[in-house]
């Protein structure tokens, strides 16, 4: 029988990247922000702010809805473990909930958090 030079290193990659995987499919991603205020300016829809709005999370997350899903399948398509796919959804979603972010409480958009758990 013909031996195939390597086949064992394929297969080795093969089974670690397969555990990866497998590693990551219980994954899921928290976006949020810790300043103590967060919840109240989130919430408060009769304040005025020169910039930014109230539900500054919220209202991204709800509007990208089909683009967060498409950065994670791609992510997938592209090999990344879920957990990869769903931290780099998640940062897409930081990164616009942080230009909603009322400017004029700067220690909030600063408390901006993604983390995968």
């Amino acid at each position: 029988m013909p031996k195939v030079e390597g086949l064992q290193r394929v297969v080795e990659a093969l089974r670690a990247r397969a555990a990866k995987s497998k590693a990551g499919d219980q994954a899921s991603v928290v976006v949020g922000y810790t300043a103590a205020y967060a919840v109240y300016v989130h919430e408060n829809l009769t304040a005025h702010h020169p910039q930014g709005r109230a539900k500054f999370l919220e209202e991204p997350a709800r509007l990208m809805r089909d683009e967060l899903g498409q950065i994670v399948a791609t992510a997938l398509r592209d090999g990344r473990t879920v957990g990869q796919a769903l931290l780099l959804a998640g940062l897409r979603l930081q990164r616009e909930s942080m230009l909603l972010c009322p400017v004029d409480t700067g220690n909030l958009r600063a408390s901006a958090f993604t983390r995968l758990e």
